[in-house]
């Protein structure tokens, strides 16, 4: 079978394998899962897991989950306490969980999330072994898709594939299978889960969510209406999945103390010091404020939340008369669009410009950084050099992509 991890499960730490890219040949198995909250001390309230290769799906398999403790938010997974009452707990289903994963490539939407989840709630139970590495679709749909387009919701609507029980774990499984189809062409390295699991062992028993109707808190669906419309002010995959992770502390507008203590712990794993932290907030912050004056007006509910939001990240808040405004330009320059950036930058008085500092002022303005130069992923590539030869203007030139300077850029974005 393979070398298992000699003690706790990792998902930054996995056994040596050769990695390959994704293929219509390997065996795969979506997870998704609803929780409690984003914490470490959170717990699985739901589990669902779909195998399947290229468009065949092999078994499906979920179950509710009683996470020995309140359910968390209801409003966002609609799950009860009274649900789960009679649910198995997660230990009783860690064979069927291993029986499902085994020897496949897992699948799922913020992949770094759930994987997450799941490794927590295999430590509990003093198991070992190895996840392997996945595919994300959430950074598939950052690279491949529309701006503003990478929520499970948004990217399946933007492909075509029907919106079905969404916020269920079985509902978002067959989507994010749909989804992978349509987005495997991106480039992500990934390796099959190795575990080790009885075969002689019946089924656990399961308890499958029944229908019913909730609904949905109109505050939160605002609020995560209006996320959306927020570019995170990097391109760095570690940024990122701190990013992600702050996104959902930040579902309800308060970052209480548990949230804080396991936000630092994240960015200590994820090797994010606390300097970039704080630029990443502040990045955060800066964004969100110009979302809100992009329309031209600031309503009552959006400075509240401008509010709430500073608070929760203890950072001032100044919101200026107007917003910061792309100039006019020719170079398909504009709002929502994904901008590279490649070389040495230099301003106008011949001072360095951090990359990090140009994809936050890009994420100000409303524009989307993104890491690399791809076909369906890139909008404009921003160079230190317009003439230059790098593997990245190579590929823009090669696809019709815009190229533009570092201080045409900054002349677009700072004086619009």
């Amino acid at each position: 079978m393979g070398d298992l991890i000699k003690g706790p499960w990792s998902l930054l730490n996995s056994a040596s394998k050769k990695l390959m890219m994704p293929s219509s040949e390997i065996e795969y198995v979506v997870l998704d899962t609803e929780t409690t909250g984003t914490m470490k001390a959170d717990r699985i309230v739901e589990i669902a897991l779909v195998a399947f290769k290229g468009n065949e799906v092999i078994e499906e398999w979920s179950t509710l989950i009683n996470p020995q403790r309140d359910v968390g938010k209801t409003n966002i997974h609609g799950i009860t306490a009274s649900m789960v009452s009679s649910a198995p707990i997660f230990g009783d289903v860690i064979n069927d969980v291993f029986r499902m994963i085994n020897n496949r490539v897992i699948v799922a939407h913020n992949l770094g999330f759930d994987a997450r989840m799941l490794i927590q709630e295999f430590n509990r139970a003093n198991t070992q072994g190895d996840i392997g590495k996945g595919f994300c679709t959430m950074t598939a749909a950052r690279r491949l898709l529309p701006a503003g387009k990478s929520s499970l919701s948004d990217a399946c609507d933007e492909v075509g594939i029907k919106i079905v029980d969404a916020h269920s774990a079985l509902g978002d499984c067959k989507m994010t299978m749909e989804l992978f189809n349509h987005l495997s062409e991106d480039e992500q390295e990934v390796s099959s889960a190795m575990v080790d699991y009885s075969s002689d062992t019946n089924p656990a028993r399961i308890l499958v969510r029944t229908a019913f109707s909730n609904k949905k808190d109109d505050a939160l669906e605002r609020i995560q209406a209006f996320t959306k419309k927020i570019p995170f002010p990097t391109s760095d995959e570690k940024f990122i999945a701190y990013l992600l992770l702050l996104n959902m502390a930040m579902q309800d507008l308060i970052i209480s103390s548990d949230e804080e203590s396991e936000l630092n712990k994240w960015a200590e794993d994820l090797g994010v010091s606390q300097k970039d932290v704080l630029k990443l907030h502040t990045g955060y912050l800066d964004s969100f404020i110009q979302a809100a004056l992009r329309d031209g007006v600031i309503t009552v509910q959006e400075r509240e939340m401008i509010e709430k939001v500073g608070a929760a990240l203890r950072l001032p808040v100044v919101i200026p008369e107007t917003a910061q405004p792309i100039k006019a330009n020719s170079d398909n320059l504009s709002v929502g669009k994904k901008v590279c950036f490649t070389g040495a930058a230099v301003g106008f008085n011949g001072e360095q410009i951090s990359r990090e500092d140009l994809e936050a002022l890009a994420a100000k303005v409303g524009l989307h950084p993104v890491n690399d130069v791809t076909k369906r992923g890139c909008d404009v590539l921003v160079t230190a050099d317009e003439s230059s030869m790098s593997g990245k203007s190579k590929k823009a030139k090669g696809w019709g992509i815009p190229i533009i300077s570092v201080e045409k850029f900054i002349t677009f974005c700072t004086f619009g």
